[in-house]
């Protein structure tokens, strides 16, 4: 099996140049969303290993520094990462809330970062079914009462439908793009992708950048109504 460290830089190394660039992400997004707040917010990529998922904890490790109530929701039920991010067992999760009828708030992790988790839990056949079904707009509505910022990890745009299905339930996208690794065509298509869904596209975080190369570790930018035209 295929292992990769995801490090949340925001917690290990609250100092770093790389920590500061999500803070400056967190406060990018936070600008965006005064005429209309972005609590619910999806990280994904356009192929898979692009760091949607350090992204996603380190966004949410800024939040959670600022005190504020926030869950990560792993909605990529194909290839889940968020328990190896956090070191947890995988055990039960959004699975059970599914096909049991279990009580959420029983399935949800209090990690000791303040930042809570709801796990994928066991394989799910179909998931594209599922994430469309009444069950999983009820569960994104009940913790928008419940937290400030939900994050939700979701798979690649370009592997499955699951991530512009998962947009439709999301209040922003934070779309990752792997530096010297994710292929030109296939970050232009998979951002084309969601613009032909209507998604609110918060911005672009440029990943995998050398510090010792670069001024900093992740780039951000925005995506205008005149950038999306061209």
């Amino acid at each position: 099996m295929e292992y990769f460290e995801y490090r949340n830089v925001v917690i290990e190394t609250p100092n770093s140049m790389e920590a500061e660039a999500y803070r400056k992400m967190e406060l990018n997004i936070s600008m965006m969303s005064i005429d209309s707040p972005c609590q619910v917010i999806q990280c994904t990529s356009a192929t898979p290993e692009d760091g949607k998922t350090t992204t996603a904890i380190n966004l949410a490790a800024v939040y959670a520094e600022k005190s504020k109530r926030v869950i990560i929701l792993d909605l990529d039920m194909r290839r889940p990462k968020i328990h190896r991010a956090f070191h947890k067992v995988n055990d039960v999760g959004f699975y059970d809330y599914i096909t049991s009828n279990e009580d959420y708030h029983k399935l949800i992790v209090h990690d000791e970062s303040n930042i809570d988790l709801l796990l994928t839990g066991k394989h799910i056949s179909f998931p594209h079914i599922v994430l469309e079904s009444h069950k999983t707009a009820e569960l994104i509505n009940n913790l928008r009462q419940e937290y400030d910022h939900i994050i939700v990890d979701s798979p690649p745009v370009l592997s499955v439908t699951d991530a512009l299905i998962i947009s439709k339930l999301v209040d922003g996208v934070v779309y990752v793009v792997a530096y010297n690794k994710t292929k030109k065509e296939d970050a232009k298509n998979g951002l084309s992708q969601l613009q032909k869904n209507n998604v609110r596209i918060l911005g672009s975080v440029l990943a995998n950048i050398d510090v010792r190369k670069s001024r900093g570790y992740y780039g951000y930018d925005y995506y205008s109504e005149k950038k999306k035209s061209n």
